[in-house]
């Protein structure tokens, strides 16, 4: 064992009994499991390291960003380069991927110019011009075998809809994309963009259930293939009270209530991101811990036959600040060293 420690692998026996069932000698229900991973100046080599390990860990998913106001900062300019080698890197493994679609540029969005975080994260104010961007983005991808789609990420935070989230203009955001997908590809999958916890703060932040329910009210979710979650719980464990947020773990049920109450029983929750920060921010968790974590989500997705796949959040750490939790959350360390939940997924053989 390469954890370091004999509780942690005391911990991780015990959740891993739990994929087998003890009666009979079936195997409980598996799931599929996947990665979410992200540019940061990656070059090839890097990107390929990045999937070896991928493939060691049996991973079938990979979840990537299409940022619009990346690939065109410029308009009528496109810089497809990481999306392309992710999504050929993908192909040759036989991996499965899910494009995220997302952000807008400046020259889309007059009234919110610059170049910051949030700036980016506004909706573009040509509905036009972003089903242009879907349309092309599509008919790149398709033909290369990438049929999954997910639209925007976490509109229900003000994180990711600036000032206060607003049900109706992501309804209308998501047709006109869903719209523009299924011209060029009529048989994709398209998913209600991934709905993030509600936390104790700001108010303006709505519960992924109830804005699912609007959704429905507006006739978005209808339109959808599946519902995205990242059903984050840090620092507790997956079916723990998370107390500082709704929409956790353990409130998956909640929403896919809703799914159900309107006739969309037969549709899965995607659980697009989950993960736990290491590092040493408030709500950082150890290593161990975020190994554990990791396993325990897999072990209680692969019990609901409603969701999955299970896709983690995510491969790399963001950068060297321990103390800052976006930069915290990968498997593997940023300079590619992995930490015990990337030795957890490799060594269970089933992920």
């Amino acid at each position: 064992m390469t954890y370091g420690n004999r509780t942690l692998a005391r911990l991780l026996s015990v959740v891993l009994i739990g994929f087998a069932t003890l009666s009979c000698g079936t195997r409980a229900p598996q799931v599929d499991i996947g990665m979410t991973v992200h540019s940061r100046g990656a070059d090839s080599a890097a990107v390929k390291r990045q999937f070896e390990v991928m493939a060691a860990m049996n991973v079938t998913w990979v979840r990537v960003d299409i940022d619009w106001s990346a690939v065109e900062s410029q308009r009528g300019q496109f810089d497809w380069s990481y999306p392309d080698m992710v999504v050929d890197e993908a192909a040759a493994r036989g991996m499965k991927v899910l494009a995220v679609v997302s952000f807008t540029p400046e020259w889309a969005r007059p009234s919110t110019p610059g170049d910051s975080v949030s700036a980016r994260r506004s909706r573009p104010e040509n509905l036009s011009e972003w089903a242009d961007f879907a349309r092309v983005t599509t008919e790149r991808y398709a033909p290369r075998g990438v049929h999954s789609w997910e639209i925007w990420n976490e509109p229900n935070t003000t994180n990711f809809w600036p000032q206060r989230p607003d049900i109706n203009e992501y309804g209308t955001l998501f047709w006109v994309a869903a719209d523009a997908i299924r011209e060029v590809d009529p048989d994709a999958t398209i998913l209600i963009g991934g709905l993030g916890p509600k936390f104790e703060e700001p108010d303006a932040e709505i519960p992924p259930a109830d804005y699912l329910e609007q959704l429905y009210a507006n006739g978005a979710a209808k339109r959808a293939d599946g519902v995205a979650a990242h059903p984050y719980s840090f620092p507790a464990l997956p079916m723990e009270d998370p107390q500082r947020m709704i929409g956790g773990f353990k409130d998956l049920p909640a929403l896919r209530a809703v799914m159900e109450r309107h006739g969309d029983g037969a549709k899965k929750i995607w659980i697009t991101e989950f993960g736990a920060p290491t590092g040493e921010g408030p709500h950082a968790v150890s290593e161990d811990a975020q190994a554990t974590a990791l396993l325990e989500a897999r072990k209680q997705t692969a019990q609901w036959d409603w969701a999955g796949p299970l896709i983690y959040y995510e491969l790399v750490d963001g950068g060297p600040n321990l103390t800052d939790t976006e930069q915290n959350f990968g498997v593997l360390h940023e300079d590619l060293s992995p930490k015990p939940a990337a030795d957890a997924l490799i060594e269970s053989g089933e992920g």
